[in-house]
């Protein structure tokens, strides 16, 4: 417990802190940020510099989609309450700020890394990694499928890695003295003698008895305890379309959508290829121009791809890329790929926004359609599923007009629909039927409109094909419950308070007892046991309470060191330190916890060059509005 607390200290320092930056300039911003800048509305201004309302926008909507993979249906009810979704866009944005304060003193400071370390870096990304290796073709196929220029990608990394070098100068340069780290060692190592007595609740609880007015000034004393939350007893209409049954469509309309949507079902054609690549740049003109020429005398396209191609990871394959389909690649390097007829053919010099290339044909994989006997049940389930949606759209409106033309009740609809009404009993938030359990109804069941006006609520739609009206039948505020309600709830309590009071009054005899030596015979009047605890350290297997009290306990002096402790299950213990044992040499865990301590401090200078940054800038958040959710 102790140790784990330094090894995370020691191991969140700068390759972490890093790791985290790197991680959110992407996962904030998002890779599009990085593409287009469009003129609009600002969210903050850092010290002049603007983070704009779009910026924020993707920001926030890839912190909620990390968050709703992370906590799955429970970020759903989440999202139910406006103060959440305010203080998620708030976080957001209160990172994103510290990261513009970051970047704003990197370039005070004129910190820049080399190209090569911005090289080393691309290649070391997870995102464009195979078999633990970095893989050329899917580098540039993730560029393309993104809008990405590999200068792009550069300076974003450039950005990041220039971030590191402010945070390792910073968390870098922190230390521990030989001193602090030796004490630390000590204590960490210090044992503890004690001995302990348990007051078992239950034991007390048999002795506890309560009269009726005991009962009455007990609840009278914790109205709190006894608060019944507001309730609603709703009225619903549940709308439930399902999915359609693939049987009940038509061949004849399977076989028309067939024919009309056919290259849904097919296979593009695929081509396999391999490349020579010329860096752009001073001779790259002439110098790809004398490939080509030395292919046109009869040289082995793969061993000129061996040794001349500036793209060493196909070249050590002799060019070959991996099977490509049409827009998956750069445009001109696409354009030139699918225009080879011939397998062995050789296009005329490609220029990419990757550099020069000469492209040759080594495998065609033509389209292929599937046959409609392939594909015939998932096209029929296709349009049963389209069928039984478009049905219960035309229900879902008429649901919602018939909802809106008879407010003041459901009977009507569910008339004229075929539709049952249910009811609940008394519900409150939290205890809704789990057929209408959604975040959205719960917010409309208690909502003042329809508990004032008692009217139909809107259309509520809780997707797949499913939709609800509710209307508010009886309303029930919040209130203390009655005596009568709750009087053998209260009569327990009642014991239960008792019962622990009897625990305490008996914890102060015995330490009284204690103080007097005199705790063997209160011991055995009230029949219980003396526990040792012979050389306990902070890692020993203890309940966490009597851990936690042992070891802040005063060394005891003249007079015995004695503490009362409740344990989780309502227990009491009382415990008598005896002797303290701390180690007079160094441990061979000294490096480690010094590198531990030297990790914390840096994580705090870390935040202090953040609260300084922030002191010392001049940060206006603007209010904006329409942003999907309120903002703040």
């Amino acid at each position: 417990m102790f140790f784990d607390k330094l090894r995370a200290g020691a191991q969140s320092t700068v390759s972490k802190v890093i790791l985290v930056l790197i991680i959110l300039s992407f996962a904030l911003a998002g890779v599009g940020s990085y593409v287009t800048r469009p003129v609009q509305e600002v969210a903050a201004v850092v010290n002049g510099d603007e983070i704009s309302a779009q910026a924020l926008e993707n920001a926030y909507r890839n912190e909620r989609a990390r968050l709703e993979s992370q906590l799955g249906a429970q970020f759903s009810q989440l999202l139910g309450d406006p103060a959440y979704v305010q203080q998620i866009r708030r976080s957001v944005l209160e990172q994103m700020v510290e990261q513009r304060l970051i970047d704003q003193k990197v370039a005070q400071l004129e910190l820049r890394v080399s190209d090569d370390q911005v090289r080393n870096a691309i290649r070391a990304m997870p995102e464009f990694q195979q078999d633990g290796r970095f893989n050329n073709d899917r580098y540039l196929q993730l560029l393309a499928r993104s809008g990405l220029s590999p200068e792009q990608l550069r300076d974003s990394v450039r950005q990041d890695l220039n971030r590191q070098l402010l945070l390792e100068a910073l968390i870098g340069s922190s230390f521990s003295l030989n001193n602090e780290a030796g004490l630390l060692d000590r204590l960490s190592r210090q044992q503890r003698h004690a001995q302990h007595v348990t007051l078992p609740l239950a034991t007390f609880a048999a002795q506890a008895d309560v009269s009726e007015q005991e009962v009455e000034d007990y609840y009278r004393q914790h109205p709190e305890r006894f608060q019944r939350p507001e309730q609603v007893r709703l009225n619903y209409l549940l709308l439930d379309g399902g999915t359609g049954s693939a049987a009940e469509v038509e061949p004849q309309a399977i076989e028309d959508y067939y024919l009309a949507n056919q290259a849904t079902y097919g296979q593009p054609e695929s081509r396999k290829v391999a490349h020579i690549m010329v860096n752009k740049g001073e001779g790259a003109p002439e110098r790809i121009a004398a490939l080509a020429e030395r292919l046109a005398n009869g040289e082995d396209f793969a061993e000129l791809a061996k040794t001349e191609s500036d793209d060493v990871f196909s070249g050590r394959n002799g060019g070959e890329l991996e099977w490509m389909q049409a827009g998956t690649m750069d445009p001109a390097f696409d354009s030139a790929a699918f225009a080879l007829q011939q397998v062995g053919e050789v296009s005329e010099v490609v220029e990419s926004e990757f550099g020069l290339h000469l492209i040759t044909l080594l495998e065609l994989r033509p389209a292929r359609v599937k046959p409609l006997a392939e594909v015939r049940d998932v096209i029929a389930q296709r349009l049963a599923d389209e069928q039984a949606a478009n049905a219960f759209y035309a229900q879902e409106q008429r649901l919602a007009e018939l909802a809106f033309e008879f407010p003041d009740s459901l009977d009507m609809a569910a008339r004229e629909l075929g539709l049952e009404v249910r009811s609940t009993d008394f519900v409150a938030a939290g205890e809704l039927p789990a057929d209408i359990n959604d975040p959205r109804i719960l917010s409309e069941a208690f909502s003042e409109r329809l508990r004032e006006q008692r009217v139909n609520s809107d259309l509520i739609e809780l997707g797949s094909n499913r939709a609800v009206v509710i209307h508010v039948a009886e309303y029930r505020p919040a209130a203390v419950r009655e005596l009568d309600e709750v009087a053998e709830l209260a009569r327990q309590w009642a014991l239960q308070d008792k019962a622990a009071e009897l625990a305490r009054q008996a914890a102060a005899e015995l330490q009284q007892a204690w103080s007097r030596g005199e705790q063997d015979a209160w011991l055995d009047q009230h029949g219980m046991t003396l526990s040792e605890l012979d050389g306990v350290t902070r890692e020993s297997e203890q309940e966490p309470a009597i851990l936690d009290a042992l070891f802040a306990m005063p060394a005891p002096q003249q007079a015995p060191s004695l503490k009362t402790v409740s344990l989780a299950n309502g227990d009491l213990a009382v415990l008598r330190l005896i002797a303290v044992s701390t180690p007079e040499q160094a441990s061979e865990l000294l490096a480690q916890i010094r590198q531990g301590q030297s990790g914390m401090q840096g994580q705090r200078e870390y935040q202090s060059l953040i609260g300084a940054l922030r002191a010392a800038a001049k940060i206006e958040y603007r209010n904006l509005e329409n942003q999907g959710d309120s903002f703040f």
